[in-house]
């Protein structure tokens, strides 16, 4: 009995989203950030660092801000088959938002604002969303966006990996 299962079961984990399916495929498109990048906004030259940490599970990102800006950081993680995004900023609040997963076109990653943690007060300034654009495996675009005496503001980063 058991070895006729065995080729059923071997089918249904080859097409399960675990075994690699192309609903991982966002997640490894993360992941293959690891390494350090530059970039600029504004005419500012920025460093920003990927780190995969947790046995895979997480990506960190640090942000090298030019002085005296302190440096921030964002952890990256799956939740199922969504996306969470923790951002550690330096105006002292955490904003989690969340992705269903990739645009439909593969190429970009949408995440939106679900709460945020030591928020200083209802209306003090915070992130919201953060959208990661892949360019290619040496190029990858960020445009986050706000909340900056209650309106709305983005700022878009392109990022180039640093070869060494």
């Amino acid at each position: 009995m058991l070895t006729r299962l065995l080729p059923w079961a071997l089918l249904l984990a080859l097409l399960s989203p675990a075994a690699g399916a192309p609903g991982d495929d966002p997640w490894k498109k993360l992941l293959a950030l690891a390494g350090e990048w530059e970039g600029t906004q504004g005419g500012r030259p920025l460093k920003l660092t990927y780190m995969v940490i947790s046995g895979g599970h997480a990506l960190m990102e640090t942000w090298k801000m030019p002085a005296p800006e302190p440096d921030m950081v964002t952890i990256y993680h799956r939740d199922g088959a969504a996306f969470v995004a923790t951002h550690y900023c330096s105006a002292g609040n955490q904003p989690r938002m969340r992705a269903a997963g990739a645009d439909p076109d593969g190429k970009s990653i949408r995440f939106r604002f679900t709460d945020i943690t030591n928020l200083a007060k209802p209306d003090a300034d915070h992130i919201r969303h953060v959208t990661v654009s892949f360019v290619d495996a040496n190029h990858f675009n960020q445009e986050w966006f706000s909340m900056e005496q209650g309106k709305e503001q983005s700022a878009t980063f392109h990022w180039t990996r640093r070869t060494k």
